[in-house]
């Protein structure tokens, strides 16, 4: 378990300012041993400690939590060392719902803003100086973990870009809702996503950025590849700047451009990958009623290795998803594979695709498996000899013991994932019926668009 220490009594840090807010706000504060304390704001320790937070002196703070080189026992008995860390470090899980993500992108953004506005900031503890209460109205729960992204973020982007003054920062409205717009009324695109997965915009002047893909697309004419191109050259131009944000997982953020270049990717052999091995154990038990993995995963070798995971989209009886990470950069994933565009290229091999898209079309209950149990175990000895899965990672399970464990599984409190993982059987059953050729190139083209890299998607920049 971490604790705070003398790099977290600093107002470098945020666990001052955070224990203060959990005083002010009622909120118990965790120690080591797992007690939960509501502090008296009130106390006369804990309101001198309160005052200096409010005048952020760090030695002040010091002679306060130190005596003698002896942390004191403030904190109704305890000291500023056995409070624990990781509800405030990010060490102990965080949210990852629709509102906190736009949170964090609405403080990535104002960070980025402030950076380029002000030239950059090389050095951390000043900018949060700056800005961190900002940054707190935006993002409230933002820890460590997410302080040390968001500095990196504003670091890369600056350099990157920083040279372009823009007047225009949009994740919601402005050019965000303009784009949005447009890619649904001339291009029929209802996600904006599934063309460009940038988060935020920079934009040097938005009138006329507006006026100029206006005047050039005025006559609904225009085809989306030429749109992209349309962006591409603003992007080169610094005008219109897409980024797409992800979670910093190292201690720089990188920038990489991606759709810059008027290419096709399936058609360049550095982009050609060739399908490796799955990684799952498929259908054996780690106990009575739980199969070892939810998931899928099919491991790609190309210029870089590549995973595509095929699961849930959520917990309950829910429609898979396919989503990609290149091996070795699991805090960064490459995105969704939009299921449309799935489906638009099962067709390009005469592959049926309508079925693993809906998870009605398959057992719920164990009595609805057991009347169809026989599709199920002949799609799964079907996989099994197509020599395309390993058969330690499909548990080594035979016939028997495949019906046996789904069963299990149908009969627990999570039938959910026998449904999943019947449908993931089906769609893999399908994959692997295809020649060598086939398959490699339709796990290309899955890869390709879940990383929205291609002339159909618009340019943007990743920044992770």
């Amino acid at each position: 378990m971490a604790t705070m220490g003398k790099n977290e009594a600093s107002f470098a840090k945020p666990y001052l300012q955070m224990i203060a807010s959990d005083i002010q706000n009622r909120k118990p504060v965790l120690m080591s041993d797992k007690t939960r304390i509501t502090l008296d704001r009130n106390n006369r320790d804990i309101r001198k400690f309160l005052t200096i937070v409010r005048t952020k002196n760090d030695a002040q703070m010091r002679n306060v939590l130190v005596k003698a080189g002896q942390y004191l026992p403030l904190f109704e008995g305890y000291k500023w060392t056995e409070i624990d860390k990781s509800p405030y470090s990010g060490l102990g899980g965080g949210k990852s719902d629709g509102k906190t993500t736009a949170m964090q992108e609405r403080a990535s953004l104002f960070a980025i803003q402030k950076s380029i506005e002000n030239n950059g900031y090389n050095n951390q503890t000043q900018f949060f100086k700056l800005y961190r209460e900002d940054l707190k109205k935006i993002y409230p729960d933002m820890n460590e973990e997410w302080e040390n992204g968001i500095f990196q973020q504003q670091l890369t982007t600056q350099r990157e870009v920083g040279n372009t003054r823009y007047a225009h920062y949009s994740r919601d409205d402005g050019f965000m809702d303009y784009i949005t717009q447009t890619c649904k009324q001339l291009y029929g695109i209802s996600q904006k996503d599934n063309w460009n997965p940038a988060d935020v915009w920079l934009v040097s002047d938005l009138n006329a950025v507006k006026n100029e893909l206006n005047a050039k697309i005025r006559d609904n004419s225009t085809s989306l590849q030429e749109f992209n191109a349309i962006l591409r050259t603003m992007f080169k131009e610094r005008k219109v700047v897409g980024i797409s944000l992800k979670k910093i997982s190292g201690r720089v953020a990188r920038w990489e451009l991606t759709n810059m270049d008027n290419v096709d990717v399936f058609e360049d052999g550095k982009y050609a990958y060739s399908y490796n091995s799955n990684s799952t154990n498929y259908f054996s038990l780690k106990n009575d009623s739980e199969f070892h993995s939810s998931d899928t995963v099919l491991r790609l070798n190309g210029e870089k290795e590549q995973k595509i995971q095929i699961r849930q989209n959520s917990a309950g009886f829910n429609n898979l998803k396919m989503e990609t990470t290149t091996v070795g950069a699991s805090s960064a994933r490459g995105g969704k594979a939009p299921l449309d565009m799935v489906s638009n290229i099962f067709r390009d091999y005469n592959i049926e695709s309508s079925r693993w898209r809906r998870n009605q079309n398959y057992p719920r209950t164990l009595d609805e498996f057991k009347a169809k149990s026989s599709v199920h175990m002949d799609r799964y000895m079907q996989l099994m000899s197509s020599g395309k899965m390993e058969l330690t990672k499909l548990g080594s399970v035979s016939k028997e013991k495949f019906e046996e464990n789904v069963c299990a599984v149908f009969s627990s409190k999570r039938p959910d994932i026998a449904n999943s993982k019947l449908m993931q059987l089906d769609l893999c059953n399908t994959i692997f019926s295809l020649s060598d050729s086939q398959i490699d190139n339709l796990l290309t083209d899955i890869l390709f668009i879940s990383q929205k890299k291609g002339d159909i998607f618009g340019p943007f920049a990743k920044l992770y």
